[in-house]
């Protein structure tokens, strides 16, 4: 949201009024004045009545912070001794505003504040919106009902065996107010999480686990409806957690203990269990039975699977599920498929893409994943001892912001949050060319809760963790490129990368700086950097963002950066 100098004078005619005349007063004569408004706020869909009136210009909310942040799960402190409003969000962003400050800081990064906050006989006012949209909520204003209304959004819907069954997972930037309900004809469950906003890449997950088909995800009156599309009925348990972010509904295996397979049909095989073995760089998947079985084998994305169908199969277990969240492998899964009860369904849940090979043998059938897929031995032939889980170079790509949040805007328009999610598919397409592998944070316009990022890149085993940022400033003026790093192994990476994009892309090098980012402080056990690659809100430097060869120049620059990092001594070292 980009606010003029007229606007801002607006503002502040409108805080004149209200020092001198009563609330409900409206500002005249011209429309676009600022009006003191006496708003209707709705947060998480609770009504939150506000310690006074709002002021309103042109669509652009000032209103009391107090009770805003509650309902999100979030916490908001004023302190009169230094006139700093902290705000820490659900998710773990924090926020710091002050009075006539132009900047905001938010996880200690500097960042232009479109209002700066404002204290009237007391009160403190925010800039509603940019706040909480910042933070990854969800904001909208109705000028005709003046209402506000601020909304957790849901940012991911994931599945994973559990105790038998399988849980859904539904991750938020707030607590979750959600219900469940079963419904039939056909069968299905019905969540509704009231008040939420769902920001997701696709609005269909396809499964085929278990009872499980499909999960879809649609806006509804009172916020956001996940439908989950079943096989059959099965009993479910729903848990919401109040304190954190997350929701879970778990399917639940049937309470009778399951029938033994029966007798073996002719050209019908048993496979009798699935085993998962380290290896270094990769990981392999040994399948078990006492005759050949034939695969078929396809992906599916969101998230990332390979899935192994075996016909005319039986699975001795019943079901089995391997935690492995080895860098590689999330999880494996393997059962009688559902739809069809004739077949064994085998389910690999990557942590991040990669290749893999199949090999059948007479009684073993051997999924080879990642670096085993080089050179690995045939079935049968003795397995590899254990190794470390991890490959030599992993690279987590974090593009700054996204969905809710936009991060810096320029004059001209352009949003951080696309100009850096641009430079990093460029530098994922870079690596991919060089076969490193990669773990993007977020491939689409999305947000990303700040306390995930970290996590999506060690689940994913990164070695290297970069992420891409566009600087700014009140001053139109301030230019170039800078890094920061948070720990002393970081410095080298910082450095490279500083220098291979100053050189590449011809900007100003503002130097390596040390500072406190939360995403380098939760990475702090490998090289972990932050780059700003130029000044959207320097007018030349914006124009050099949106465009995309240029943009394809500074990932090239990054790209450099890294190789000339991996190839001096320190980044071999232990």
């Amino acid at each position: 949201m980009r606010i003029g100098a007229g606007t801002r004078r607006a503002f502040g005619v409108a805080l004149l009024v209200m020092l001198t005349a009563a609330p409900s007063i409206v500002l005249q004569p011209a429309a676009s004045l600022a009006q003191s408004t006496p708003l209707r706020v709705i947060v998480d869909g609770e009504l939150v009545p506000l310690q006074g009136n709002a002021i309103v210009q042109n669509g652009v909310v000032m209103a009391p912070f107090q009770g805003l942040a509650d309902p999100l799960g979030a916490r908001a402190a004023w302190d009169p001794r230094t006139e700093t409003l902290t705000l820490i969000g659900a998710a773990g962003d924090e926020m710091q505003l002050r009075p006539n400050d132009p900047y905001a800081t938010v996880n200690g990064e500097r960042r232009p504040i479109p209002i700066p906050l404002v204290t009237v006989f007391g009160r403190v006012l925010i800039p509603v919106q940019w706040v909480f949209d910042t933070l990854g909520d969800i904001t909208s204003y109705d000028a005709a009902t003046q209402t506000l209304s601020i909304s957790a959004q849901i940012t991911g819907v994931t599945w994973q065996a559990a105790g038998g069954g399988l849980a859904v997972d539904l991750d938020g930037t707030a607590p979750l107010h959600a219900r469940a309900i079963e419904l039939s004809g056909p069968d299905r469950i019905v969540i509704d999480v009231i008040g939420a906003v769902a920001k997701l890449d696709q609005p269909v997950f396809d499964v085929h686990e278990g009872p499980l088909s499909t999960v879809a995800v649609a806006t509804s009156p009172s916020g956001t409806q996940i439908v989950l599309a079943l096989t059959e009925p099965v009993p479910y348990e729903f848990h919401g957690d109040a304190a954190g972010r997350h929701a879970v509904l778990t399917l639940l295996s049937p309470t009778a203990a399951p029938a033994p397979a029966g007798p073996v049909a002719p050209g019908e095989a048993k496979i009798t269990n699935v085993a998962y073995q380290h290896v270094d760089g990769g990981g392999r998947l040994l399948v078990n039975s006492t005759a050949p079985v034939q695969f078929s084998q396809h992906v599916l994305r969101s998230p990332d699977r390979i899935v192994l169908d075996a016909a005319n199969a039986i699975f001795i277990p019943v079901k089995q599920a391997i935690d492995v969240n080895d860098g590689l492998v999330a999880q494996v899964r393997a059962a009688q498929y559902h739809k069809a009860p004739d077949v064994v369904r085998i389910v690999v849940q990557l942590a991040r893409p990669t290749a893999f090979v199949l090999r059948v043998d007479a009684t073993q059938t051997v999924l080879d994943l990642g670096a085993a897929t080089a050179g690995a031995p045939g079935p049968g032939l003795p397995a590899p001892q254990a190794a470390a889980p991890r490959g030599p170079v992993v690279v987590a790509i974090d593009p700054g912001h996204g969905g809710s949040d936009p991060g810096a805007l320029g004059p001209d328009g352009v949003r951080e949050k696309d100009v850096v999610l641009a430079i990093a598919d460029d530098l994922h397409a870079l690596l991919a060319q060089q076969h490193v592998d990669t773990i993007m944070v977020r491939q689409s316009d999305v947000f990303v809760a700040l306390d995930d990022r970290a996590v999506v890149a060690q689940r994913g085993g990164a070695t290297l963790f970069v992420s891409i940022h566009a600087n700014a400033s009140v001053d139109p003026n301030a230019r170039g490129t800078q890094t920061f790093y948070y720990t002393p192994q970081s410095v080298p990476l910082a450095q490279a990368v500083l220098d291979a994009v100053s050189r590449a892309a011809g900007l100003t090098p503002r130097g390596v700086t040390q500072a406190r980012f939360e995403v380098l402080v939760d990475d702090a056990k490998i090289p972990a950097i932050l780059v700003e690659t130029a000044f959207v809100t320097n007018p030349r430097e914006e124009q050099l963002l949106r465009d995309p060869a240029q943009q394809q120049i500074i990932a090239q620059g990054i790209f450099q950066g890294i190789q000339q990092y991996l190839a001096a001594p320190q980044a071999a070292a232990p």
